[in-house]
């Protein structure tokens, strides 16, 4: 089910690693850095590639040229050897900036790099030493807005606790688990600045499954059951998943979670799995898009690990129907998200996003509305698609009100006095550069007086969307396009939806004005009408 594909993906996350033995980089997994030249530093996130190529060498499968050939393992060693040599003097790492002691560079590479340490049975002192730094790092800091990182710091300590076998690691993670476990929605997510995310939960979801694995920690097994059960409503008919009316709009989704659930008897899991990993030879396969930065990180050891273990663990269950296989509505109030099926009409609405939705007909996405922009000038845009717990959010029988204001951002453009500055307040500050660039790039909180209402009504045969837009002073209004204005790393991978059907008109001068959308079900077709418009003269 994935081999194929991992062998597709090899030779590119390969390429991104320094394999020549008398180079000083040996084991550089950031070829930005070490071939490149174009950043002085290494971005240790990228260290995740060893594993990668740990288990490219220890599993034997149809294809793998790699399997037990001796300088694979040197590849794969020469990555904790290298990671080691670019730790911070505290235990952490960096990944943007220099100085900058990132959590998630920390968190993930730490796991990686045991894992290698483990796998192939490395004796090296020197290793040992660094493990134990960055787990007291780790048992330190929280990540408070970003509950991947955080569940991955857990895994992460977890895998050095079996190496280093020191009780004050366990201790730590404990710490870490009692707490994140309690901070779990009802609906089964883990917030993500503020929301749910459908390809972070996947992230989420691979770091707590891999540590049940390794832990067989029961208490986090109704934990993985429902954010496997919450996941599945936000599985599209065209074989993808996620997207802008998540919080963070990420539209990948790693194997591994799953196929420890699948392993562990969960229905829906292995459903998902088959769905999503049985043909990515496709045209347009959901993942293809994802650069190769996310294939080098926790991508391609994902793949390997969902691999390994239904070889040696076979299929332990049958597969269910997923929610746009059977008719339903499921509304998240607390996500604010909807999942509704009927016969062969798939929707989600995205209600925290400003009512950003999605219609599929059959196989296909026959419809999508992003909401509305506004361009205020120098560089500044408004919209309404913006992830936000301010928006007032009613819903009943199929319908939803959203009202709120539109959000202000500043769109940022990298120059070089701007770096340079970075570079400077990141020598001085260090990791707390990294809350002030989210405040200025991904926590936005900049109201407009640009007032919208929006209400969707699923009806039989149609989906019928009515906006209200109203403003002090006349504005440029514009139907947007699915590209948030929230500043993900891993966002803004390419996706048919880029080319699919949504209005792309624009109002001048409007100070009040509602709108009228329809999405026929039957044909597809999409009717939009200006009802009543107020303009400036």
């Amino acid at each position: 089910m994935y081999t194929e594909y991992v062998l597709k993906m090899a030779p590119k996350v390969l390429s991104q690693v320094d394999r020549d033995k008398h180079s000083k980089n040996f084991g550089d997994c950031d070829r930005n850095h070490w071939h490149l030249k174009v950043r002085d530093f290494s971005s240790a996130i990228l260290q995740q590639t060893g594993l990668t190529i740990a288990m490219l060498y220890l599993l034997d499968f149809p294809g793998n040229i790699f399997y037990r050939k001796d300088v694979v393992r040197e590849w794969a060693v020469g990555t904790v050897r290298y990671w080691r040599s670019i730790q911070l003097r505290d235990g952490s790492f960096n990944e943007y900036y220099p100085h900058e002691h990132g959590f998630p560079p920390t968190a993930f590479s730490l796991y990686a790099m045991c894992e290698v340490y483990k796998r192939l049975e490395m004796q090296d002192e020197a290793a040992l030493v660094a493990f134990r730094k960055t787990a007291h790092w780790l048992c330190n800091h929280v990540e408070e807005k970003a509950y991947n990182q955080e569940l991955a710091s857990i895994t992460a300590l977890y895998s050095a606790y079996t190496v280093l076998k020191e009780d004050w690691i366990k201790a730590g993670l404990e710490r870490k688990l009692d707490r994140i476990l309690k901070l779990q929605s009802e609906e089964g997510w883990f917030p993500e600045y503020g929301g749910a995310d459908i390809g972070y939960a996947s992230v989420s979801l691979d770091m707590l499954a891999e540590y049940y694995w390794m832990s067989r920690d029961e208490r986090v097994l109704e934990p993985l059951s429902r954010m496997v059960d919450f996941l599945q409503y936000f599985v599209h008919p065209d074989v993808s998943v996620g997207g802008e009316y998540a919080s963070r709009n990420t539209v990948y989704f790693l194997p591994g979670g799953l196929q420890t659930m699948s392993c562990l008897g969960n229905e829906t899991a292995e459903a998902m799995l088959r769905f999503l990993y049985q043909k990515p030879e496709q045209d347009f396969y959901f993942l293809d898009a994802v650069d190769d930065r996310y294939y080098s990180h926790y991508l391609m050891h994902s793949f390997l690990r969902a691999a390994e273990r239904r070889e040696k663990e076979g299929q332990k269950t049958s597969a269910g129907q997923l929610p746009f296989q059977y008719n339903q509505t499921r509304y998240f109030a607390e996500a604010g998200m909807l999942s509704c099926t009927q016969d062969d009409i798939y929707i989600i609405v995205g209600a925290r996003k400003g009512g950003v939705c999605r219609v599929f007909r059959g196989q296909e996405e026959c419809f999508s509305d992003y909401g509305y922009r506004v361009r205020m000038g120098e560089g500044k845009t408004a919209a309404t698609n913006w992830q936000s717990a301010d928006y007032r959010i009613v819903y009943e029988n199929r319908k939803i009100k959203i009202t709120g204001s539109m959000n202000l951002v500043k769109q940022k453009t990298a120059t070089p006095i701007m770096l340079m500055g970075l570079r400077v307040v990141s020598a001085v500050v260090g990791n707390k550069i990294i809350s002030m660039l989210k405040n200025m790039i991904i926590l936005v909180d900049k109201k407009t007086d640009i007032d919208f209402e929006r209400v969707l009504s699923i009806e039989p045969d149609r989906l019928v969307i009515d906006d209200y837009i109203t403003s002090p002073d006349a504005v440029f209004l514009e139907c947007a396009d699915g590209f948030s204005l929230r500043h993900v790393a891993s966002g803004k991978f390419f996706s048919r939806t880029d080319v699919g059907q949504h209005s792309r008109a624009q109002y001048p001068n409007i100070r009040e004005i509602r709108i009228r959308k329809i999405c026929y079900f039957e044909d597809g077709r999409m009717e939009e009408k200006v009802l009543t418009e107020h303009e400036q003269i």
